[in-house]
């Protein structure tokens, strides 16, 4: 029974559907508030940034970005269609004024020209990326020059705590994290690191185009 119950809450994580999904998609906005702040903290946004949130999930970190008032364009891009359709109604207006813009799709082939953003985001979605060096070679395209990358994400060690590796996760130490952004062409790389009782300890790897 346990494994089943593991199984059930593994796939709606990783692709949040029907009413289970989108209560977990409203809850997850309260259990990741410390791995938001620390992702929007690294943004350091200024006024007419563009920024894109890969996986926004139910647009918790999408409106903190939004409530500064500051981006010129805010997009955000996620391949589950009931997280569009929670966070379209969560951010309606923001969208409705044009300073959002929501789209379902995948991360590993970004349907935007190259050197779009300012900033790209990204929390707790690396784990279920078939392959992330080609998702970091997307963020490089579609980065401008100096922009910043920004993966926040928990340790191998707590995904296998909670059952999750078992369940088709993809855990990543801090090391290989960083390796893969350098091999896509990021520099200056910085990897920081944060602890709740809702994730455990987490880290937050930036870096440079």
């Amino acid at each position: 029974m346990q494994s089943s119950l593991q199984a059930f809450v593994a796939k709606q994580l990783g692709h949040p559907s029907g009413f289970c999904g989108r209560l977990l998609l409203r809850l997850l906005n309260r259990e990741n508030a410390g791995m938001h702040q620390l992702a929007f903290e690294q943004l350091a946004i200024r006024q007419g940034d563009r920024i894109l949130e890969i996986g926004f999930g139910g647009g918790s970190l999408l409106a903190r970005i939004l409530q500064t008032g500051l981006p010129e364009r805010v997009v955000g891009v996620d391949y589950a269609e009931d997280a569009l359709k929670v966070a379209q109604k969560k951010l309606r207006q923001y969208i409705q004024s044009g300073q959002l813009s929501l789209q379902q799709g995948n991360a590993n082939h970004l349907s935007f020209p190259d050197q779009q953003f300012d900033h790209i985001c990204t929390v707790n979605t690396l784990y279920f990326w078939p392959d992330a060096q080609t998702v970091f070679q997307e963020c490089y395209r579609v980065l401008r020059p100096s922009g910043t990358v920004v993966v926040c994400y928990n340790t191998k060690d707590f995904l296998e705590e909670q059952g999750l590796i078992q369940q088709g996760f993809t855990g990543y130490d801090v090391e290989t994290v960083e390796k893969l952004l350098s091999q896509a062409g990021f520099q200056s790389l910085q990897t920081l690191s944060g602890q709740d009782s809702s994730n455990g300890q987490y880290y937050c790897t930036c870096g440079k185009r």
